[in-house]
């Protein structure tokens, strides 16, 4: 059952909750969910295994609200794999997902399905909050431009669009899935959407991004981490030969990439990775904040290899 419809013409909208011992601020986020304004809604909630008060709160949304269902995962799966078992019970022409503690603005999705046009997917600002729902005056705009448009390299190297800020079409859901292990699946979404239809970005504050010490993601960076370069690398590596298997226009680009990419230690300089830099500049760093000149000089040094700028930086420590 989903949310009355008045005049039958909606789209159904499927809202994919993904909970996990989220009952600190569950009922604020499940309150947003079930008071929005658009009329033809679904809320899919895939519980990974909570063992808090979150299950008897979502027991009893369910029974106020008919158009909520919640799926039980018997063992825990994580964030990623945990949307995905949510994905398989979605029914709506649109899906989107939802944190467990942020809070939505009443006519998110009212907004997206309005603004969506023929894209195949759509993302929003966010205000940042702390765990008490402050503002922390920051959104992801001030953070990262954002983007429109139908090209994936904006996304080979950079990130904009978060899992709670965006709205798909259901057909991406036939060459996104399942989703690639190890990646993170809001990115894989958005690079797949950008060749199938386009992403549209929509300037407008949607949801309260609640930042705290259990958030999943760090976007402000208020927790301290060690940088493990050795780690980015592999990481980056196993994201571009992901990136490189997708058919398409820029297939081949990024084919040529990830083998000048995984050879950029092999020697102090690559100038091969720094020329491909160059051929895409604006589009390889569209998201970053800076002039054309920084991000020309930003390419320069990432061409150098990891053990050159280490001795670099070590350098400029023993100096200070």
């Amino acid at each position: 059952m989903v949310k009355p419809n008045s005049d039958n013409k909606s789209p159904l909208v499927s809202i994919a909750l993904a909970t996990y011992n989220g009952e600190k601020y569950l009922i604020e986020q499940l309150d947003s969910l079930v008071m929005q304004t658009y009329d033809n809604l679904e809320i899919i909630v895939s519980d990974d295994g909570s063992n808090d008060g979150t299950i008897n709160i979502l027991e009893k949304y369910e029974k106020k609200y008919p158009f909520l269902h919640i799926y039980h995962n018997t063992l825990a799966h994580g964030i990623k794999k945990n949307f995905e078992n949510a994905l398989k019970y979605c029914k709506g022409n649109f899906i989107a997902f939802a944190d467990q503690d942020d809070i939505w603005m009443l006519d998110k999705i009212n907004k997206l399905v309005g603004a969506i046009d023929n894209y195949c997917l759509i993302y929003h600002n966010s205000l940042f909050v702390d765990s008490n729902n402050v503002s922390l005056n920051k959104t992801f705009s001030t953070e990262l431009k954002r983007y429109t448009g139908h090209s994936p390299l904006p996304f080979l190297i950079n990130n904009s669009v978060s899992g709670h800020a965006l709205m798909f079409h259901r057909k991406l859901l036939d060459i996104a899935l399942p989703f690639p292990e190890g990646q993170h699946h809001d990115w894989w979404l958005t690079f797949r959407a950008t060749e199938n239809g386009g992403v549209k970005y929509l300037d407008e504050i949607l949801v309260h991004y609640r930042q705290h010490s259990n958030s999943a993601t760090d976007f402000l960076y208020l927790k301290s981490k060690e940088v493990d370069t050795e780690k980015i690398l592999k990481e980056n590596i196993w994201w571009y030969e992901t990136c490189a298997t997708v058919k398409g226009k820029h297939q081949k680009f990024i084919i040529k990439w990830l083998k000048a990419f995984k050879n950029r230690n092999n020697q102090v300089w690559n100038g091969r990775l720094f020329l491909l830099y160059l051929r895409h500049l604006d589009d390889l760093f569209y998201l970053r904040k800076k002039s054309r000149t920084s991000n020309f000089f930003h390419a320069y040094r990432s061409s150098w290899s990891d053990t050159f700028r280490k001795k670099i930086r070590d350098n400029k420590n023993k100096k200070n």
